[in-house]
Parts: structure tokens; sequence; C-alpha cells
């Protein structure tokens, strides 16, 4: 009988090395990237609460800037947690044009334009004063479309007559021809007014027409009011003559040197106005005689 010899097989195991080898580098690239992700975002968010916390610092540094500098009137520089700010003041009127700090004001809201002086403490001084028969422009609106919400302007002059007594006159404007009984129609309504590509225009002079002042009077106070916007309108009065002073703006800028962020705050302080009653009601320092 023949002899049969068996030869047991024998298995490489290189290939299950590779196959292991490839397995654990693929392993390992999941996790550091995974690592590799959480790291990054980790440094992400603690440099964003950086951001935002020096961001708050300096905030808190340009608006103590604005506090002092409304406290005492004038631009004072401030150093708040280490971080020093710079104060500008703008003097508002004292100019042919004034616009009120580029401030917009919705339907409703008073805008008062001093045509007489203040002293140093806010008081009134009346040897400043608009001349009671110069050309005043009134300007306003940001889109010259008429429409139910083009904003139509009311004006309330103040004046004190030679006997002592405050009066007050009313007029109307209003683009929109037949909306309000009584208002009457800009001069322009093409746009480009008063150097700010403003709407609508309106050309008054004191003297003349529905108000009548005479070299007696004292004007005192231009009260502006709009009606009918849905948004807020620009407004901005010029003359051939200057305004008196109207108040400041002041801008304050704080900068965190580290990081370089920079925060910017804008306030204007105007001279305080009898509020918006005063001009409806009868007002006497005496006693009141049915």
């Amino acid at each position: 009988m023949p002899k049969i010899n068996f030869c047991p097989s024998v298995r490489s195991s290189s290939s299950d090395s590779g196959q292991s080898l490839l397995i654990i580098l693929l392993v390992t690239a999941v996790i550091l990237t995974i690592g590799l992700a959480v790291a990054s975002y980790s440094i992400t968010d603690i440099k964003i609460s950086q951001q935002e916390e020096e961001s708050a610092r300096a905030f808190s540094a340009a608006e103590a800037g604005i506090e002092k500098s409304l406290q005492i009137g004038a631009a004072t520089n401030t150093t708040i947690e280490g971080i020093t700010n710079s104060v500008t003041q703008e003097v508002q009127g004292e100019a042919a044009i004034f616009d009120f700090g580029g401030a917009k004001f919705p339907s409703g809201e008073l805008a008062n334009v001093w045509l007489v002086g203040h002293g140093v403490n806010g008081e009134i001084d009346t040897t400043t004063y608009l001349p009671y028969n110069s050309p005043i422009t009134l300007c306003w609106g940001s889109s010259t479309t008429i429409d139910s919400s083009t904003p139509a302007l009311e004006l309330a002059l103040v004046y004190k007559n030679v006997a002592g007594d405050f009066k007050v006159i009313r007029q109307g404007y209003d683009p929109n021809s037949g909306r309000t009984v009584g208002f009457i129609a800009p001069d322009d309504i093409d746009g480009g007014n008063c150097n700010a590509n403003l709407a609508f225009a309106k050309n008054i002079n004191l003297a003349i027409g529905n108000f009548g002042l005479i070299a007696t009077d004292v004007p005192y106070l231009l009260r502006l009011k709009f009606l009918y916007n849905t948004s807020d309108q620009p407004l901005t009065v010029t003359s051939d003559n200057n305004f008196p002073s109207q108040g400041k703006c002041y801008e304050s800028s704080a900068k965190v040197e580290t990081s370089g962020i920079t925060r910017k705050i804008r306030q204007c302080q105007f001279f305080q106005a009898p509020p918006e009653i005063f001009d409806y009601v009868l007002f006497t320092t005496g006693d009141l005689v049915k």
C-alpha cells in the first residue's frame, strides 16, 4: 500500500497584520480628527468669550466717557477697568444749518429749534437770537414718494410780544395735497433739499404771512412735529443767519489695546424745552378770573 504523507497547511499572517495596521491608522486618524475639532471649537469658544468680555469692557468705558461728559457739559476722557476712552464734542447750532445731530423722528415726537440763545448753565439768553425776519427753510423726508405714510410737518412758533405775553402760532405743511385741512403744500417735493438730499422743503419767514411777527416780538422756539409717517424721518432747518446754539453731541470711543476691539457711542444733549402741553394751555403767573 502506498504511503501517503500529509503536510499541514501554513497560513501567512502578513496580510492580517497589514489590515490591522490600516484599521489602527484609520481609527487613530478619526480620533485625532475628532480631538482636533473639539480643541478647535474649544479655542474658538474661548476666543469668542474673550472678545465678548473685552467688547463689554470697551462699551462700558465708552459709556462712562459719555456719562461724564454729559454730567459736566464738556468733553472729558475717563479711564475704567484700565481702558481710557476718547471723547469728542460737536456743538449743535451756531451755524446756518441744523440737522438735530443726524437724528430721525417718529410721528408725533417734537423736535425743537431754539431761536434764542442759552447761557453756560442752560438758561435762556435773549441777547443771542435769530432775527425775527430771517428766512428759514424746513426740509424733511427721506423719500419723494407721495402716499398715505408720507410725512406731513406741523410747526408751532412760540414767541413773546411787547407786552411780555407768550403766544403760539401754528401752521402745517403736507406734501399729500388734500389729506389735511388747513395744511399748505411744500415749495419743493422733488428731493435734494437743505444739502442733505431731503425730499420736501418749505421756505418761511416769521415776519410774513400767517406768522406776521413785528420787530418788537421775540421769537423763542420752533416746535416741529411729523404726522402720518410710519418710519422715523430726517429733519433739517437752514437760514441765511446762524441759529443760536442748540446743545452738544458727544462721541466716545474706547479701545482695548491688546485685542484692538473698539466701541463707539454717540449721544446728543439739546437744551430743554417746555412739554408739549405748553402749546395747548393758557398760562399765567397770576390768578385766573372767570
